[in-house]
């Protein structure tokens, strides 16, 4: 009874998230919040966990209302944890969407949200604030959880949040045991259905420390909470592989050549400083890959862009073991701002044809999403907006021209490439002989290539 009570709250909420999405049967249309707000106005949908359209916009009403709905007939079945965990109190609010112009006006209305039901899922919509470097933070420092490019994407995110559900559901240990978020304290939550909760809703938040409530291993006992549930607990497929024992790193400028804007992601809070910080997409090189594969690698999945290297702007080494590439690359399937705006920022347009250029929207472990962003736009950041120094600089020469990308079909890179992918799966952390190769591939790379664009960190 209970599961399949889960299972209809979910087809319910889809049906009520498409009707808002697309109120013209079939035909794509701008949101429902988008449509009712007008410059100056900010409007906010509230949603229960079976798909119910919350009357007003207000919290306080919201609230009063789930009060009201808990002392009647109960949502799912009466023995239901999970049940019991959201027909009660303010958990009854499962997302609020958000839109309008002002970001000032959003960030109020977030704050009212966040207050009255901190374990709501804050969806902001709206294309003024998705394209503004500064409102984007300032809409995440406010409560947002999910900053949404386009319709498509808050349908995603409205399903996504269901999926915690579909997993406590089917309860896949043995024991039985569902577990409480120990963050925000939704419960109902099995191991998996934690694993997705626990970034979707705040990997753009500064976390405390906690103990794992599955393993009962020590907050003490592991680097971050978040990277433990991530790497220990939930789907196996998911779980970031091993280390390779020798360290490198690829970054990546992604630019759109069809407007000139910059690709820059929102780095979860816990690595970045307590909040989601700018940066570029950017990873560790894994078990036999190039500084070419995990850059494209890392752009797919921290900002959702499937994108080509083009060429080289840096080569970097920290403390003579370290290598670090930073790569040029550009989108696989350019799309004109008239086509991009033209289609809804999302949905498929006719004249491209695919949405490989929306970038993604929808926080997980990797990032909390990531946008497209005039280099005029970076004129509103500051150096404490940014994961790294000099991420500014970095992305002014290029886009200026003044960082121009270097060719990759020298000899010197391609020994560069087979080093890497041979170093990786190294297996005995010999360091003489690591240093060794490093510093004949590097001495290699000086033959081909300006010495500024060499850097010994």
């Amino acid at each position: 009874r209970t599961q399949s009570g889960i299972r209809h709250c979910r087809v319910s909420f889809a049906v009520q998230c498409c009707r808002l999405l697309y109120p013209m049967g079939n035909t794509p249309g701008t949101m429902q919040a988008s449509q009712d707000a007008s410059d100056g106005d900010c409007v906010v949908i509230g949603y229960t966990w079976d798909g119910k359209k919350l009357a007003g916009s207000s919290p306080v009403s919201w609230t009063r209302a789930s009060r009201a709905a808990s002392t009647g007939k109960s949502q799912r079945s009466s023995g239901s944890t999970t049940s019991d965990s959201l027909s009660s109190g303010s958990s009854f609010v499962a997302a609020a969407v958000v839109s309008g112009p002002s970001t000032k006006a959003i960030c109020t209305a977030l704050k009212q949200v966040r207050k009255t039901c901190p374990q709501t899922f804050t969806i902001v919509h709206s294309p003024q604030v998705s394209r503004s470097a500064r409102g984007r933070l300032d809409c995440f420092r406010a409560g947002a959880r999910m900053l949404a490019h386009d319709d498509a994407a808050v349908e995603q995110g409205l399903r996504t949040i269901m999926r915690q559900f579909d997993a406590a559901a089917s309860v896949p240990n043995p024991s039985g045991r569902v577990y409480s978020c120990p963050e925000c304290g939704l419960a109902g939550l099995s191991e998996d259905a934690l694993h997705l909760h626990f970034p979707l809703y705040h990997s753009m938040e500064n976390t405390h420390a906690h103990d794992c409530p599955i393993c009962d291993r020590r907050a003490s006992e592991f680097r971050a909470f978040a990277v433990h549930l991530h790497n220990e607990h939930g789907p196996i497929e998911e779980r970031e592989p091993a280390f390779p024992a020798f360290a490198a790193f690829s970054w990546v400028i992604c630019r759109r050549p069809s407007d000139g804007k910059l690709l820059l992601c929102h780095e979860p809070a816990a690595i970045a400083g307590g909040k989601p910080a700018y940066w570029f997409p950017a990873g560790r090189v894994d078990e036999g890959e190039t500084f070419l594969m995990a850059g494209e690698r890392e752009t797919q999945e921290e900002a959702g862009i499937q994108a080509n290297v083009k060429g080289v702007l840096l080569f970097k080494l920290e403390g003579g073991l370290v290598p670090r590439v930073v790569l040029y690359a550009e989108p696989v399937e350019d799309q004109t701002k008239e086509q991009e705006e033209g289609a809804g920022g999302g949905q498929r347009s006719a004249a491209v044809g695919t949405t490989a250029c929306i970038p993604k929207s929808l926080p997980d472990f990797e990032s909390c999403g990531a946008v497209w962003l005039d280099v005029s736009e970076l004129d509103n950041l500051t150096e404490r907006d940014y994961r790294g120094g000099g991420t500014a600089e970095l992305y002014r020469s290029v886009a200026s021209g003044e960082l121009a990308p270097l060719p990759l079909d020298s000899l010197s890179y391609e020994a560069l490439e087979e080093m890497v992918q041979r170093l990786t799966k190294d297996q005995d952390c010999l360091m003489d002989h690591w240093l060794a190769e490093i510093k004949r591939v590097w001495a290699l790379l000086k033959e081909d290539y300006p010495s500024e664009r060499l850097e010994m960190e």
